[in-house]
């Protein structure tokens, strides 16, 4: 049993609730994308665990043990190919990797395949309905005193996997009609799938719009395209009950049309939205209008650097946003490598206690 040190230490979900309303909790909150690597806990291989619904949520629970229950929230991120798998195309599952979809084997071959796409029961499909179930498992272990985010690959993010992205960018300038019409077909599954999380326990649902970013996709592109399908989805989850977190680690993130469209309580990114240069300039112009979440370098927190040099880089987060009346969650920029080493991961919830007080 864990006993809590002092009479107002808030628990993880109340800490990240405090900070996402803009009320200072008692220290910065941590957001775990410890992900994939969380299968190194239980020794089992990278492609049982992202096939098994037990198998992922056992991992991530032990994981929060194994680093002493200091991370706030769970994000239950698997791979990217989730939903692309789940659609029908063919995924490749490495022993020690991440899953991905065949690029060889793509099931949008043409651009009237676009349109043959079917729609699925994400709650019976795939590994969708393991992400459910997985989901379900975390939150009736944690959700009463941890934030559990389910998660979402936006419509693009599917389309690019079942057509590849190559492919994809081009057809959205020469085939824009029919990119549209599999963003008709795949969106509802998707809502349905983002509502599906939310009734499994989740309380909010991170939904990824990576195309949504300077070095991917014009705004105007992306507002003629994705946009709307974006927020019927986080409508859908608004309506459900949870609440609408965007990840987005490309680089130049469009927070001013992300936030028109989508309406998020945070984002979490990988560099400044891209009106911004700087992380001081990231943290004056959009830290009191939306929560940020991240932005520790994965590659190197993971794989470069030591203890000290992640406390250190975590500590000039917490500096930045520190005017941000609480609003910031500590956290990498993207997943956790799954390789790398947890001692890091651990060191960012030392930093976020160390250097993030509030009380």
């Amino acid at each position: 049993m864990v006993v809590k040190q002092y009479k107002d230490e808030m628990t993880g979900l109340e800490r990240a609730l405090a900070a996402l309303s803009y009320q200072k909790p008692d220290r910065v909150p941590v957001a775990s994308l410890v992900c994939g690597a969380a299968r190194r806990v239980l020794g089992v291989t990278y492609d049982k665990w992202s096939q098994d619904a037990e198998l992922i949520a056992e991992s991530f629970i032990q994981t929060h043990q194994i680093m002493n229950y200091d991370f706030d929230i769970f994000v239950m991120l698997v791979d990217l190919s989730v939903e692309a798998g789940s659609f029908g195309q063919p995924v490749i599952y490495p022993i020690e990797s991440t899953a991905y979809a065949d690029p060889n084997n793509p099931i949008i071959k043409t651009v009237d395949d676009y349109r043959r796409l079917e729609r699925i029961n994400p709650r019976e499909t795939g590994r969708m309905k393991v992400v459910i179930e997985a989901t379900h498992r975390v939150a009736k272990a944690k959700a009463k005193e941890y934030g559990v985010c389910g998660f979402v690959y936006a419509p693009l993010g599917v389309i690019g996997a079942l057509r590849g992205h190559e492919r994809m960018f081009v057809d959205c300038i020469k085939n824009r009609d029919a990119v549209i019409e599999a963003c008709e077909i795949i969106t509802p599954v998707l809502e349905e799938y983002a509502i599906a999380q939310v009734e499994a326990g989740a309380q909010a649902i991170v939904m990824d719009t990576l195309y949504a970013s300077a070095t991917i996709m014009s705004p105007k592109m992306w507002e003629a395209i994705e946009a709307p399908y974006a927020k019927r989805i986080a409508d859908a989850v608004k309506k459900a009950g949870g609440a609408l977190v965007l990840h987005n680690c490309g680089g130049g993130i469009y927070f001013d049309v992300q936030q028109k469209w989508t309406d998020p309580v945070a984002i979490s990114h990988a560099y400044p939205a891209a009106d911004c240069k700087t992380w001081e300039e990231h943290a004056a112009k959009w830290g009191k209008k939306i929560v940020s979440i991240g932005a520790l370098d994965p590659a190197s927190v993971g794989m470069m650097w030591d203890e000290e040099r992640v406390m250190e880089e975590a500590r000039k987060f917490i500096e930045y946003y520190k005017d941000c009346d609480g609003g910031f969650i500590l956290s990498t920029g993207c997943e956790f490598p799954p390789n790398g080493t947890l001692i890091n991961a651990m060191a960012i919830s030392k930093a976020a206690k160390a250097y993030g007080t509030y009380r």
